[in-house]
C-alpha cells in the first residue's frame, strides 16, 4: 500500500485528563470513546455546520437540586453547569445524532432517559469558555462528518 493512503492518528483531549489517538475519518473504538468522552461538542458543531441541523445538550436534572453542585449560578435560564452532559445534533426527523448513530429522544446510549435542550449562543459560549470542557478539536471532528452521515443512511 502506498504511504499516501496511510492516515496518522491524531491525539485529541478528552474528559478527566484523558486523551485519545483517533484516526481522522475512521469511526472505530477510539473515535467512539473520544466523541462520547470529551469531544462530543466538537463533533456536534461539525455536523451542525455541515448540515444545518441544530445542536442540543443532553442534560441531567439530578444535580440541579443540590446547592453544593448547582448553586445560584445559572448559565442559562434554569440550567447550571453541572447539568450539561453531552452535545448532540437533532436530525429533521427528530432523531438525536452523535458518534454512535441516530437515536430516539431519550435513547442516546449512556444518556438514556435524559432530556435535551437547544444549544443557544450563550450555552455554546459557556462550553467553549469553560475549563470543564475541552477545547473542541474541530479539524479532527470535521473528518468524521461524512462517515457519520453515511452510516446513518
Amino acid at each position: 500500500m502506498p504511504l499516501a493512503h496511510l492516515v496518522t492518528p491524531e491525539t485529541i483531549p478528552g474528559a478527566f485528563g484523558q486523551s485519545f489517538a483517533v484516526t481522522p475519518g475512521r469511526i472505530d473504538v477510539a473515535a467512539l470513546e473520544a466523541f462520547t468522552s470529551g469531544q462530543c461538542h466538537a463533533l456536534a458543531r461539525a455536523v451542525s455546520d455541515a448540515t444545518g441541523w441544530p445542536m442540543a445538550l443532553i442534560i441531567d436534572d439530578e444535580c440541579a437540586y443540590d446547592p453544593d453542585t448547582c448553586g445560584d449560578d445559572d448559565i442559562a435560564t434554569g440550567l447550571c453547569a453541572c447539568q450539561l452532559q453531552h452535545v448532540i445534533v437533532i436530525r429533521p426527523d427528530g432523531q438525536h445524532v452523535d458518534i454512535t448513530g441516530a437515536h430516539a429522544p431519550g435513547a442516546v446510549p449512556g444518556w438514556e432517559g435524559l432530556r435535551a435542550v437547544p444549544v443557544t449562543d450563550d450555552l455554546w459560549q459557556h462550553i467553549t469558555d469553560s475549563p470543564d470542557w475541552r477545547e473542541p478539536a474541530m479539524d479532527v471532528a470535521r473528518t468524521f462528518v461524512a462517515p457519520l452521515l453515511a452510516s446513518l443512511s
